[in-house]
């Protein structure tokens, strides 16, 4: 198929938690002014970015999306860029985790349009608290002290590393996707160090990308929810309850964007910080980074001294604890919210109900079901 004179598309494969959320937040909330502006970047859920991920990686049972659903989604999406034509941006973290000898089967599809791959990356300083906590959202028990023990283990063997790393490790994910593009077409997007301007990472994705950041509204309120200990506690212990029962496969969404984004946000605890002793081995590891970085001719936007480890005063010890109490009272706090998140839905699925017929009546039951299987005890 051939493609339109001068079609680019901008690959932003991760690494996550390093403002990827805020970045589509933004670029989704922009995509009509964008493409006024010769850029696209497609919004849609099926079809679209996320089951493109989930095809690539294979990861499609583990978010509980049946396979059918995301056969041939990164196919569509890279032939609509070739029909477009101009620029097309396509930005999910999960493309991080790509193995290296799937890269040349991902890239064909892309075949003679300029590809530019763009990896964004915080300090490693502050990706591990927010890593660990993602892997709470996502299911795990550990304390921040166990998770630290086994990512940071010199021979990386633990199972926990081995995830950790194909995500996070910013030299590896640039060689992996970088190799074969030639070095001008891989771009480098620091993550500004704490109290910079909040717009200041998007200024700088817009300048590899080449589009006026100006043009854009930034978004108020994040994607993603940051979460205090007492938070983090709660959703561990539900996480633990939950491996008892019979969950199914999609109920992880559930929690992350219900329990978490809308029961949990509101406490006001404290956030864990990583250590000061461990500052000399993120050190060490960032440094070999920045001379891999630099040899191989990297394109960056930003500065590679971003990448040093910025603690965050104060903060949870590594090896906190909560008390029952501070747990009891949150818990009691999201019950109350699910509560009335649970009545809200099934007031919705009786209006439905009561407006429809035949085969829509039928659906209206099935989500019901749904809803009464989602918020069912373990």
């Amino acid at each position: 198929m051939s493609s339109e004179p001068g079609a680019r598309v901008f690959l932003h494969v991760g690494v996550p938690k390093s403002g990827t959320s805020f970045l589509q937040a933004t670029l989704r909330a922009n995509a009509d002014r964008l493409a006024e502006r010769g850029v696209w970047y497609p919004t849609q859920q099926h079809r679209g970015l996320f089951h493109a991920a989930l095809e690539l990686t294979g990861n499609h049972p583990g978010w509980g999306v049946p396979q059918q659903r995301v056969r041939g989604s990164w196919r569509g999406l890279c032939e609509q860029a070739r029909r477009r034509g101009g620029t097309s941006v396509f930005s999910n973290e999960l493309f991080s985790n790509v193995k290296a000898a799937d890269v040349p089967a991902a890239l064909a599809h892309l075949d003679g349009l300029e590809v530019h791959v763009i990896v964004t990356a915080r300090d490693l300083a502050r990706q591990l608290p927010a890593e660990w906590q993602e892997g709470v959202k996502h299911g795990r028990g550990l304390r921040f002290d166990e998770f630290l023990s086994r990512v940071l283990d010199a021979d990386r063997s633990h199972t926990h590393a081995t995830k950790f790393w194909r995500h996070q490790d910013l030299a590896d994910i640039l060689d992996r996707w970088g190799r074969h593009l030639s070095p001008e077409r891989v771009h480098l997007v620091t993550c500004p160090p704490p109290g910079a301007p909040r717009d200041l990472l998007w200024q700088r994705f817009c300048s590899v990308v080449g589009v006026d950041p100006s043009s854009a509204t930034i978004p108020e309120v994040g994607a993603n929810t940051s979460l205090g200990v007492t938070a983090v506690d709660v959703l561990a212990r539900v996480n633990r309850r939950l491996r008892k029962g019979d969950a199914p496969p999609h109920l992880r969404r559930t929690v992350k964007q219900v329990l978490v984004n809308e029961a949990l946000r509101s406490d006001g605890s404290e956030r864990v910080s990583t250590p000061e002793s461990l500052v000399p081995r993120l050190e060490e590891i960032t440094a070999e980074w920045v001379r891999r970085i630099e040899a191989a001719g990297y394109d960056v936007a930003g500065d590679l001294a971003d990448l040093r480890p910025h603690l965050v005063s104060g903060g949870a010890a590594a090896d906190h604890r909560v008390t029952p109490r501070a747990s009891r009272d949150l818990a009691i706090d999201a019950v109350a919210v699910l509560t009335k998140e649970v009545a809200a839905l099934r007031a919705e699925v009786r209006e439905l109900q009561a407006r429809s017929t035949g085969r829509t009546r039928s659906r209206a039951r099935a989500l019901a079901r749904r809803v009464a299987e989602r918020f069912r005890r373990p």
